[in-house]
């Protein structure tokens, strides 16, 4: 796969960041590892889970608002999936120990499922599903997150988060198709975004905390977002919190703390489903995705060019290449 971090934007980032965080306390290994999560956000043009999050995380690690020396426990595990407490770790930090474990029995079992409870949010998810990718495997990655968005249709209470997910399938050589969305029509990140820069949100994102129908920032942070696709997206949102928070016996529904508040701990949970194409299926993986791709980017269109999921944050990495 394409070197992801040789480009200019990740440079300027990394280090800067990495030292940041040693400054007030991490260990070099895991200050290195958030900063490779920020500064990758950053590069493929996904700011709002990048490098703007690392004063607020300065902030809660100063306020004792993580386990900084975390005693990471499997509580159950069989030759196909295993149940990971994070001990309330960063949650950067907890979900790429999931994946580093779940790389390892992959290697052998071919498929590897892990669950995760006694977390806390692990910023962009597409982080996860990219690092798999350098390693030739597919990762479906998902995460549970406080509640958000109300029960459509009628419901004036938050009741279920945004939830996340992400996968990207490795192409030898190349960049990997890169799927990475939340269940909502847009982030709460991206809304805070919005709130911090003054600019009004476009019509169809967020609703007021009595239901109507809302483009200002501020109201939608005290109201709701938007499920994506309707009530199709709130049944995606619902099968991610009884996958990654329900069964990994983290909390759920309206019961996942709150990111910034200091008092209680968040007990996200998460789901990696890791594969390894060349088990799964064989060596002709290579070969077969590169025609899988050809053939939509060569089916007939209007003019315009055809696109895969992730090509806008591909174009955007491209551009900042070293």
């Amino acid at each position: 796969m394409i070197n992801i971090r040789k480009n200019s934007i990740f440079t300027s980032y990394f280090e800067r960041i990495k030292h940041e965080l040693m400054d007030v306390g991490l260990s070099e290994g895991d200050a290195s590892i958030i900063a490779d999560c920020f500064a990758i956000a950053d590069s493929f043009n996904v700011s709002s889970h990048g490098s703007r999050l690392l004063s607020s995380y300065i902030e809660m690690i100063k306020n004792g608002r993580f386990n900084l020396n975390p005693q990471y426990k499997i509580l159950r595990e069989s030759s196909s999936f295993c149940r990971i407490d994070g001990d309330n770790a960063i949650g950067i930090l907890s979900a790429k120990y999931c994946l580093d474990y779940g790389i390892n029995k992959v290697k052998t079992n071919g498929v590897f499922t892990i669950f995760s409870c006694n977390n806390n949010t692990f910023g962009p998810a597409f982080y996860y599903s990219l690092l798999a990718a350098e390693k030739n495997l597919i990762c479906f990655v998902a995460s549970n997150s406080p509640a958000q968005m109300a029960v459509p249709f009628g419901g004036i209470k938050k009741m279920i988060g945004t939830n996340p997910f992400s996968v990207c399938f490795p192409i030898k050589d190349e960049y990997p198709i890169i799927i990475d969305m939340s269940t909502s029509v847009v982030a709460k990140s991206k809304i805070m975004e919005y709130n911090e820069k003054g600019v009004l949100l476009p019509e169809g994102w967020a609703l007021t905390s009595s239901g109507e129908p809302t483009q200002s920032p501020s109201e939608a942070l005290n109201g709701f977002v938007m499920p994506v696709g309707g009530i199709k997206g709130y049944s995606i949102s619902l099968a991610i919190d009884i996958i990654s928070g329900l069964l990994s016996g983290a909390a759920f529904l309206d019961d996942v703390g709150r990111f910034y508040n200091n008092n209680n701990p968040m007990n996200v949970g998460y789901s990696l489903i890791l594969i390894d194409p060349y088990i799964v299926y064989g060596k002709d993986y290579d070969i077969l995705i590169k025609q899988y791709v050809e053939k939509i980017r060569n089916s007939p269109g209007n003019g315009r060019e055809l696109i895969l999921p992730g090509d806008d944050r591909i174009s955007f990495h491209k551009k900042h290449k070293c």
